[in-house]
C-alpha cells in the first residue's frame, strides 16, 4: 500500500443555511420592536414624572388646566400605547415556538406588568383626562383650583405608578432578548459544527 491509497479526513465546507422569513426569523426582530415601544411608553411616563408635572405644579391653575387639556389631544400617547400592546403580546407568540423557554418567561413577565400599567392608565388616567376636559374651556371654569386640585394628585401620583412598571417591564424585555440571542448564537453553533462531515480513510484494496 502505498500513501497515495489512504485518503485523509477532509471537512466539508459548511453552507450558510437560506435566509428564511418564517416565523423564527422574525422573533428577534418582533422581540426588538416590542422592547422599542416599551421602552417608548416608559420614557413618556418618566418625563411626566421628572419634568413636565413638577415643572406645572409651580403654575397658575388656568396654564395647568389649559396644558392638561391640551395633552389629551396629542395621538403620540394613544399610539405608543397601542403599540406596545400590539408588539409584546406577538413577541411573547413567536418566542412559544422559536425561543428558549426562559426568555419567553422574560417576555410573559414583561406583559405583565405592561397589563398592570394598562389597568391603572384605564382606570385613574383615563377618567382623571375625560373629567378635566369635560370642565370646559379654562376661560369659562368658574372654580379652576377645585378642577386642578381633583386632578393634579391622583394624576401624579399614579403616574409615579406606571413609570415604575414600565421601566420593570423594559428590563424583563431586554433580558429575554438577550436570552433569545445567545439561544440563536448556540443554536447555529451547534448546527455549523453538527454539517461538518469527514470522509474517512478507504480501505487498502491490496497487500
Amino acid at each position: 500500500m502505498t500513501d497515495h491509497d489512504v485518503r485523509y479526513p477532509v471537512a466539508e465546507p459548511v453552507r450558510p443555511a437560506p435566509h428564511s422569513f418564517d416565523g423564527d426569523s422574525w422573533t428577534g426582530w418582533v422581540l426588538g420592536a416590542a422592547l422599542v415601544s416599551m421602552a417608548l411608553v416608559a420614557g413618556l411616563n418618566f418625563t411626566f414624572s421628572v419634568a413636565v408635572m413638577p415643572n406645572l405644579a409651580g403654575a397658575d391653575d388656568h396654564t395647568f388646566v389649559a396644558t392638561m387639556q391640551r395633552f389629551n389631544t396629542n395621538p403620540a400617547f394613544p399610539l405608543t400605547f397601542t403599540a406596545a400592546l400590539v408588539l409584546i403580546p406577538l413577541a411573547a407568540v413567536l418566542q412559544r415556538r422559536h425561543s428558549p423557554a426562559l426568555a419567553t418567561r422574560w417576555t410573559v413577565v414583561g406583559l405583565g406588568l405592561y397589563a398592570v400599567v394598562l389597568a391603572v392608565t384605564s382606570a385613574l388616567h383615563l377618567p382623571l383626562n375625560a373629567e378635566i376636559d369635560e370642565a370646559g374651556d379654562p376661560d369659562r371654569i368658574a372654580d379652576l383650583a377645585h378642577v386642578r386640585d381633583q386632578f393634579e394628585g391622583p394624576w401624579v401620583a399614579g403616574n409615579h405608578v406606571r413609570t415604575l412598571l414600565c421601566t420593570a417591564a423594559v428590563a424583563a424585555l431586554a433580558r429575554a432578548l438577550l436570552l433569545h440571542g445567545r439561544g440563536k448564537a448556540g443554536a447555529a453553533a451547534r448546527a455549523s459544527t453538527g454539517g461538518q462531515h469527514q470522509q474517512w480513510p478507504t480501505p487498502p484494496s491490496g497487500p
